[in-house]
């Protein structure tokens, strides 16, 4: 089961509705069976994974919290890298071991957040063992996230949430903004890009950063599509999930895209990797490689290939550079163009990362860089065929005014505003025909793509 599967259409209202008519102080056990259900119905030989982690670091958690500072700082370092090394197993023996438990390396880091943050006593370690494996195995963010932390998911759970009209409304609205980024934009896209990546050793350069744009916009309404299904079944519960992106692409800089782009992420390696390696305490040239140590680490998060090891070591170097220049100095006092300027230049430069990401292979990324700057092919882009990559020109049509319209509401919430507020000033006519229009176009994708399955979200594979 996943959040786009049609099991979970059925699930969802039924554990919604369960868990308000359950006493507050036993809604933890509901959301717990229902997390190991959505969880174990995928393959149930991900229980594995899933206790091994909730145990170690639940276990590790209740040593840690007092005793001798040598003993709880050995605790610590034994949990954390036992759970680096079953991860490292399941990445590099899938093949043996027959399967990997999807998300193991999102709910892994979560629950060693949770661990360090015991160690350096900012929350009491949980005594509950259920309360904590909901923390760890809470259903809408196990597979992709938004990765969450003790002080937010786990408080919310010892505290307890009664039904709010509002926050369940909203909760709606991500759900519908989620589902029209996932099976509307980011799979109709992903079918272009992997027509031209599949195809890389014979495709002009020019097709490739065509294909490679469109996978930049693929990428974020996948991951961003994913978050904001998370977020809206987290506000049908009772709870408010961290948010994960903010307009990333708006960014005036690299130092700003990674403040708005996977936000979970980039604070989680800020707090338990950047700063406890120093973070810019020690010199400028220890802050360069810390910075070039934490985006290593983050290219080693995605994926143990090299391609992901060059994807966090560009983004390092962009770091650095940026801060060499001091781009982020004088990000806030630039004028319009400027600011347009360099958010083009941070755009071309996160996108030309993301070939790597998006590639099988290190030496399939180099090609087809090299393909862009020495056979780029002018002529035959001349020729509108080469845009359509195996589809349609309404196809293509119809996927730019989607793009068009995912920028639009992202400027919308540039401007401090959110979709829902301005809906809400319509007359209930005009609403409910926007309502009935986007659930008619879900449809349509729905019924036009029956029998073809819908592609897993990017994230779960990492």
């Amino acid at each position: 089961m996943s959040l786009i599967s049609f099991p979970y259409i059925i699930f969802l209202p039924m554990v919604v509705l369960i868990n308000f008519l359950l006493p507050r102080q036993k809604r933890y056990i509901w959301l717990f069976l229902a997390g190991y259900f959505f969880y174990l119905s995928n393959d149930i030989r991900y229980a594995v994974g899933l206790l091994f982690c909730t145990v170690t670091t639940y276990v590790a958690g209740l040593l840690a919290e007092s005793g001798k500072e040598v003993r709880k700082k050995a605790i610590l370092v034994l949990c954390i890298f036992l759970n680096i090394l079953v991860l490292f197993l399941f990445r590099n023996f899938s093949a043996r071991l027959g399967f990997v438990p999807v998300g193991f390396s999102f709910y892994m880091i979560q629950s060693l957040g949770y661990l360090i943050d015991v160690y350096r006593r900012r929350i009491p370690a949980e005594k509950n063992p259920v309360r904590y494996a909901v923390f760890v195995s809470f259903f809408p963010i196990i597979l992709s996230g938004p990765i969450q932390r003790g002080t937010g998911l786990l408080q919310q759970l010892r505290e307890g949430r009664d039904f709010d009209y509002d926050r369940a409304h909203s909760g709606l609205y991500y759900l519908l903004w989620g589902y029209l980024l996932k099976l509307v934009m980011s799979d109709r896209l992903g079918a272009l890009v992997s027509f031209a990546y599949d195809r890389y050793e014979t495709m002009p350069g020019a097709v490739m950063l065509w294909a490679t744009m469109l996978y930049a916009i693929q990428l974020y309404c996948d991951f961003a599509g994913y978050s904001a299904l998370a977020i809206g079944t987290g506000r049908l519960l009772g709870f408010d999930l961290q948010e994960n992106f903010l307009q990333p692409y708006f960014a005036g800089s690299i130092k700003e895209f990674w403040n708005r782009w996977h936000i979970s992420l980039s604070t989680w390696l800020r707090d338990y990797i950047y700063i406890p390696l120093g973070g810019n305490k020690k010199g400028q040239i220890r802050k360069y490689l810390n910075l070039m140590a934490t985006f290593l680490v983050s290219g080693l998060w995605h994926g143990a290939g090299f391609s992901f090891l060059i994807w966090g070591g560009l983004h390092g170097i962009y770091q650095i550079m940026g801060d060499m220049l001091s781009f982020s100095k004088v990000e806030k006092t630039r004028g319009l163009i400027c600011r347009m300027a360099g958010s083009f230049v941070t755009f071309v430069l996160v996108d030309f990362a993301w070939i790597f990401f998006r590639a099988d292979s290190a030496e399939q990324g180099v090609f087809i860089v090299q393909s862009i700057f020495s056979r780029f092919g002018f002529k035959e882009m001349t020729y509108y065929g080469y845009y359509l990559l195996g589809g349609s020109r309404l196809n293509l049509l119809l996927l730019l005014m989607g793009i068009v319209i995912v920028f639009l509401v992202d400027f919308i919430h540039e401007k401090k505003l959110t979709v829902e507020k301005l809906a809400a000033k319509l007359s209930i006519g005009v609403r409910w025909i926007l309502y009935i229009v986007l659930t008619l176009l879900l449809l349509f994708v729905v019924v036009r793509c029956y029998g073809q399955a819908a592609s897993t979200f990017i994230y779960e594979r990492f």
